[in-house]
C-alpha cells in the first residue's frame, strides 16, 4: 500500500485576493482549541472566535484588511469566510479521508464481483428468489 505524504499549501481567494491558510499543525491546532476554551470560560460573542481563529489561521494582518469595518462589519459575511478558511484549512485531510473511503468502496465492489459466481451456484442449487439457502437435513 502506497502512502502518499504530499500536504499541498492552501489558499484561499476572498474578495478577488489570496491569503495562505496556516499549516496544519499541533500548534496551531492547540492555539485553535485554547481560544475556543477561552472564549466559552468568558462567554464571549460567537463573532469574536471567529476573528480569533481567523488571525490564527490568516494572520492578524489579513484579519484587518478583510474586515475593517469594526463593529459595522457583516456578521454573515463574517461567517462565511470563518468557515470557508476552516473548510480550507482541513482540505488535506479530508482528501486523505475521501481517498481512503473511495479505496474502501473499490475493495467492496471486487469482493461483491468475487462472490457473485457463489451466488450463481447457490441460484443453481435452489436458494435463490428468497435470499436464504437450501434447507440442509440431517440423516435420522
Amino acid at each position: 500500500m502506497r502512502i502518499d505524504p504530499d500536504i499541498k499549501p492552501v489558499v484561499v481567494e476572498i474578495d478577488d485576493k489570496e491569503y495562505a491558510v496556516a499549516a496544519k499543525t499541533v500548534d496551531i491546532a492547540e492555539k485553535l482549541q485554547k481560544a475556543e476554551e477561552t472564549a466559552v470560560k468568558t462567554a464571549k460573542p460567537q463573532f469574536e472566535l471567529w476573528l480569533q481563529h481567523l488571525e490564527i489561521l490568516l494572520g492578524r494582518a489579513a484579519v484587518r484588511e478583510l474586515f475593517p469595518g469594526g463593529k459595522n462589519e457583516n456578521l454573515d459575511r463574517m461567517e462565511a469566510i470563518y468557515y470557508g478558511v476552516l473548510d480550507a484549512f482541513n482540505y488535506n485531510g479530508r482528501e486523505a479521508r475521501s481517498a481512503r473511503a473511495e479505496d474502501t468502496v473499490t475493495e467492496a465492489k471486487a469482493i461483491a464481483e468475487a462472490l457473485k459466481p457463489l451466488g450463481d451456484l447457490m441460484a443453481l442449487l435452489g436458494g435463490a428468489g428468497d435470499g436464504k439457502f437450501p434447507a440442509i437435513r440431517r440423516p435420522k
